[in-house]
């Protein structure tokens, strides 16, 4: 009973999202045919016929790996030093009076500004991977304190009772009750470093990566189809991502076995 609730509850949420896009689709095609000048709007026809010529191209392959390997340096190295730097800052004041401020200044900079600046000391192939480190540093961290400052003592001395090892200890207690912290900044930090990686991309103009072939089709070619198809990408693979964190994350845990020994002690 419970499973088929379930299984409507997801039917109903998936036809919602397709008649909702299904109606932007329409107010965009209609506002394409009003204006009446492609170069300005495009309709949803060409940009799709453009989309979908894109997955027959090298180009797109290409191009997508480029701002992957970026992404993926740069989120796995400020998840890294995220980390590194939120144990100490949640179980230390003094630690975390010493590293929060620079946290603070970097979330407040604006990424261009960023860009900007570090395009001085590193060549365009570097640099967006490094943005993406600074952009996801910052949001990692401060999920991660939030969440070790929540723990339950009480839970936790219950997995020294029952002389957890650690790795129990993290697989019952740690994970699950850090998981809703890990899942929501990793998501966040996953979204802005992407596009922190596309936005540097273009701006540098970065060899055979996607920002560069958005560049491309605004600057050179002036293809305004094409800009949209090569957004659409874009946009395509952040909801992949956001999708893939839920998937690894989006169970939080209730640290069930912990839970049932508490209550039989």
């Amino acid at each position: 009973m419970e499973r088929t609730d379930r299984n409507r509850k997801y039917t109903k949420a998936a036809l919602l999202t397709v008649l909702s896009l299904a109606f932007w689709i329409g107010i965009w095609a209609l506002a394409a045919w009003r204006v009446g000048v492609p170069f300005i709007l495009p309709s949803p026809a060409s940009v799709f016929g453009d989309l979908f010529s894109l997955f027959g191209t090298k180009t797109l392959y290409q191009a997508l790996l480029r701002s992957l390997l970026s992404l993926v340096i740069g989120f796995v190295s400020g998840v890294v030093l995220g980390v590194f730097f939120a144990v100490p800052s949640a179980l230390l004041k003094l630690f975390d009076s010493f590293v929060s401020p620079i946290f603070v200044i970097i979330r407040a900079t604006p990424v261009a500004s960023f860009i900007i600046i570090a395009w001085v000391f590193l060549n365009n192939r570097i640099l967006p991977g490094f943005i993406c480190l600074l952009m996801v540093t910052p949001i990692v961290w401060s999920s991660l304190v939030e969440g070790i400052r929540a723990l339950d003592p009480a839970l936790f001395e219950v997995t020294k009772v029952y002389r957890f090892g650690f790795f129990k200890t993290f697989r019952l207690y740690l994970f699950p009750s850090l998981s809703p912290f890990l899942s929501s900044g990793l998501s966040t930090a996953l979204g802005l470093g992407w596009k922190s990686v596309v936005a540097t991309e273009i701006l540098v103009r970065t060899p055979d990566s996607l920002g560069y072939m958005i560049w491309d089709a605004k600057a050179w070619n002036v293809d305004t189809s094409a800009l949209f198809a090569w957004t659409l990408v874009v946009i395509l693979v952040s909801i992949l991502l956001d999708a893939l964190i839920l998937l690894l994350f989006g169970r939080s845990g209730v640290r069930p076995e912990i839970e049932r020994r508490k209550m039989r002690g």
